[in-house]
């Protein structure tokens, strides 16, 4: 399950700006392609970009592929 939160500490915060620093990071579009296998919408990155600054707001740790899951679902609902 991919979740996403804060870094715990200076030492997490650390060895994740080091492993973006050597390629390892992705952009919210590459982790929600990998997530559905599809190029995503913009208003897809949008609106998962906006729930995880709402849950980097409010401390709280988001289980991200249940996130994207249930925005797709809802857009094929409404299309």
């Amino acid at each position: 399950m991919t979740g996403v939160r804060e870094p715990k500490d200076e030492e997490e915060l650390a060895k994740a700006r080091l492993a973006i620093l050597h390629g390892k990071g992705q952009t919210i579009e590459q982790v929600i392609a990998n997530i559905i296998q599809d190029k995503p919408s913009t208003e897809l990155v949008e609106a998962v970009t906006s729930r995880i600054e709402f849950a980097k707001e409010s401390q709280e740790t988001l289980k991200l592929e249940e996130l994207i899951q249930s925005i797709v679902s809802m857009q094929e609902k409404w299309a």
